[in-house]
C-alpha cells in the first residue's frame, strides 16, 4: 500500500502498533456466502502460488517468500473454515467421563 504524502504513511506505522488504536475497531458484518467467496479466492491464489513456486529455483528467495505465502493462506483458509463451523464442538459435554480408564489397583 502507498500514501500519497510520506509523512501519512510514518503516522500509519506509528498507528498501526498502538494497542488501543487497534482496539476501536468496530467489526465487520459478513455473511457466509461473503466468507465462502473469500475462500474462493483464497483457495484460487494459493493454487497459483504453488505454481510458480514449482516453476522458481530451489533455495531462491522467491522460492522462501512464496512458502511464507500459501503457508499463511492455508493458515487463513483454516480458521475461515472453522468460522463457518455450523456446529461448534462444546468441550463441556463431550463425555469425557465414559472415556475414562478404570482405576488402578
Amino acid at each position: 500500500m502507498q500514501f500519497a504524502h510520506p509523512a501519512c504513511a510514518h503516522n500509519a506505522v506509528a498507528l498501526s502498533s498502538s494497542a488501543p488504536f487497534l482496539g476501536s475497531r468496530s467489526p465487520t458484518d459478513v455473511t457466509p456466502e461473503e466468507v465462502r467467496m473469500m475462500m474462493t479466492y483464497l483457495r484460487k491464489a494459493r493454487d497459483r502460488a504453488i505454481q510458480i513456486r514449482e516453476r522458481s529455483p530451489a533455495g531462491s528467495y522467491m522460492e522462501n517468500v512464496l512458502c511464507r505465502t500459501i503457508d499463511g493462506i492455508t493458515l487463513e483458509l483454516s480458521q475461515l473454515d472453522y468460522l463457518l463451523a455450523r456446529k461448534p464442538i462444546d468441550p463441556v459435554n463431550t463425555g469425557t467421563a465414559s472415556n475414562r480408564m478404570r482405576p488402578a489397583i
